[in-house]
């Protein structure tokens, strides 16, 4: 088996976008912020790995298209107060690498891992209540503040990795 341009790039962007996925939650654990500059990073990375790993233009007009549909979604939650800004440009950002073929398995396991870092979080934060908060590291102190948000960066990065096989580029791996 020879590995052809398109596989290689596929595996690099394989390698990215979950990095950058990754990279997205652990930040968010930590100062519950998902910067622009990463979320601008995780989407033009798409479009330096569009073509090379083999989507024809139809496949990635589909791509943006998703990519653009979901973050109007995810914007007009975050301005009824259901998600965080960060988290929408996100969603947005991964829905353009995953495109239309991954959006339900996307979706379906962002919503799980959601739910067991919900649980998560709140058996930690009773812990922290009764044991009180630990002194270091600072973010573990954030994170379990009773009225801390939920760094929601780290359900998409893992519905976003999850749901990568689904996407039509991966194949060529």
């Amino acid at each position: 088996m020879t590995l052809g341009p398109d596989t290689l790039a596929a595996g690099a962007g394989l390698a990215a976008f979950s990095g950058a996925m990754i990279w997205a939650g652990i930040g968010d654990v930590r100062t519950f912020i998902i910067s622009n500059k990463l979320n601008i990073l995780i989407a033009a990375g798409f479009l330096v790995f569009a073509l090379p790993m083999g989507l024809g233009l139809g496949d990635l007009a589909a791509h943006i298209g998703v990519g653009l549909l979901t973050t109007i979604i995810a914007l007009a939650m975050f301005l009824l107060g259901i998600y965080g800004g960060g988290d929408a440009k996100l969603t947005g950002a991964a829905a353009l690498w995953l495109g239309p073929a991954a959006m339900t398995p996307f979706i379906l396991y962002t919503v799980l891992a959601g739910g067991v870092l919900v649980v998560c979080l709140i058996i930690g934060r009773l812990l922290a209540r009764r044991l009180g908060l630990p002194k270091r590291p600072r973010w573990a102190r954030r994170l379990l503040r009773k009225s801390s948000a939920v760094p929601y960066g780290v359900a998409l990065g893992i519905g976003a990795i999850l749901a990568t096989p689904y996407a039509v580029w991966f194949p060529s791996i």
